[in-house]
């Protein structure tokens, strides 16, 4: 089973290219965090830790009944299926990391260290606002032109899926704000860069050039760190890389299961018969 753990800027719909790549032929499952997209409010306004989603990740994994997994974390889900993965060794047959950071998630934001305060600083002025900022975003969604605006601003690479975009930001439109934005600072409490030596799993750290919110040179570190870790630079791609380069991850993605995990996810298993499918 292939679980994804999304990242706080989409939901599933961000992977619809992946899912009908290897849906047919794997089971793939996905969640979406506390008080987000289709997911119920949290237990009390802070239950918003990396440590929490972390339990919540446990709980989809256990219910499926599957005794191990591949897990892909994409953003903010590279910290939880790190931090799964660092508890759970036994459980993870391989692990692949997209345009995100273990912990210290605020530093490079925009190529500047001066992210770690400022990141934070603007979350709490959102919190304090979220109705305004709601908005505004609303406001930009139901603006037709603007996937191709964004993708002449260099924002989204030209490749950019439009459709999936477009279905990405009508979901992302109607978020608690306030919530959104706990959930952003909460990510700075978790640091997972010291233990990535004690990962165990093959590791794909994907990363791309154009990513000015995780830099590519995290996952060139990610990669590094790990006793089995490899690196996969996307020429273009921003943090949206699964909407913009779809084809190129997945493909990097089957050769990874096939020449560094193997077993059920070998060669013979990607061309042969189809398996039941979930999201």
């Amino acid at each position: 089973m292939i679980v994804i753990v999304n990242g706080l800027g989409g939901a599933i719909s961000a992977w619809r290219s992946l899912l009908a790549h290897f849906g047919q032929r794997f089971q793939i499952m996905s969640f979406d965090y506390r008080g987000l997209y289709r997911s119920g409010p949290p237990p009390t306004k802070d239950a918003l830790r990396i440590e929490d989603h972390y339990e919540d990740l446990c709980r989809v994994i256990d219910a499926s009944g599957e005794r191990s997994v591949v897990l892909l974390g994409w953003s903010m889900g590279v910290q939880v299926a790190v931090e799964y993965t660092l508890r759970h060794p036994m459980r993870v047959e391989g692990l692949v990391l997209v345009c995100g950071a273990p912990g210290d998630p605020f530093a490079g934001v925009f190529g500047t260290t001066l992210s770690r305060r400022a990141v934070p600083a603007v979350c709490r002025a959102i919190e304090a606002q979220p109705r305004l900022f709601g908005a505004v975003v609303r406001a930009l969604v139901s603006f037709g032109p603007m996937p191709d605006l964004l993708k002449a601003a260099h924002v989204v690479a030209p490749s950019c899926d439009v459709e999936v975009f477009r279905e990405m930001a009508e979901g992302f439109s109607r978020l608690d704000w306030a919530l959104y934005f706990r959930s952003i600072r909460a990510m700075g409490g978790h640091d997972a860069w010291p233990r990535l030596g004690e990962i165990t799993a093959p590791t794909l750290a994907i990363g791309g050039t154009r990513d000015v919110v995780t830099p590519a040179s995290v996952a060139t570190a990610m990669a590094a760190a790990v006793p089995d870790g490899e690196v996969e630079l996307l020429t273009g791609a921003s943090h949206y890389a699964p909407v913009e380069f779809p084809r190129e991850l997945n493909e990097r993605i089957e050769r990874f299961l096939v020449e560094r995990v193997g077993g059920r996810w070998g060669r013979s298993a990607l061309a042969g018969p189809a398996a039941q499918a979930s999201n």
